[in-house]
């Protein structure tokens, strides 16, 4: 499935360079994760559509990052609490996001009870700007407060999830065991997601 060799397609620095290999190497496997998925988002209330990145607006620069985004609009994600998985140069990434683009973001955060996510299982990570890929730091009660007081700025975003580091085991599992720890991963995120999509 997905594997250190992966992020060799950063070793590309030009942009149809890199964008080739994006889709020949990591689409398809991104298009396997979506199947393997199905089912987790089927226990949602809500019918869950994906998003996979095609980097339509770039054109010259390389994408620094890939993914595909689920949420409940064919249409788009950016504006609604979605779930991304996807890659960064050094790292595999599974993020809950509420982005700035998103509607009443103030009102959909303040409606989450910190205690449900101080619930996630440990590893787990929160940030506050989707277009860093250093902005998660391990999901402990003070630092998830650092990252609500910030929500009142026009600007802000949310994001709770894991980072698998390029390296790290994960990239030596078995195909089925790193299903198992993806599918694990979203499911762990599902009660909050689902919470935010029912506002």
């Amino acid at each position: 499935m997905y594997q250190d060799q992966d992020f060799h397609v950063w070793d590309d620095q030009t942009l149809p360079g890199r964008l080739g290999k994006i889709r020949a190497q990591i689409d398809p496997k991104f298009a396997q994760t979506v199947t393997e998925l199905a089912p987790v988002f089927a226990t949602l209330a809500l019918p869950i559509y994906d998003h996979v990145s095609l980097h339509r607006r770039r054109s010259k620069n390389p994408p620094p990052d890939t993914w595909v985004a689920f949420s409940t609009s064919k249409r788009g994600y950016k504006m609604l609490p979605h779930i991304e998985v996807g890659f960064w140069d050094d790292r595999f990434f599974i993020w809950l996001a509420v982005l700035q683009e998103a509607k009443d973001r103030q009102a959909l955060l303040s409606s989450l009870k910190e205690d449900t996510v101080m619930q996630l299982p440990v590893g787990f990570a929160c940030g506050g700007d989707h277009t860093d890929k250093n902005c998660g730091v391990p999901l402990t009660r003070e630092n998830y407060q650092a990252l609500m007081v910030t929500q009142t700025n026009r600007h802000a975003e949310w994001q709770v999830g894991r980072n698998f580091m390029r390296g790290s085991d994960f990239f030596t599992l078995p195909a089925i065991e790193q299903t198992r720890v993806i599918q694990d991963t979203v499911r762990s995120l599902l009660p909050l997601y689902d919470q935010l999509i029912r506002i």
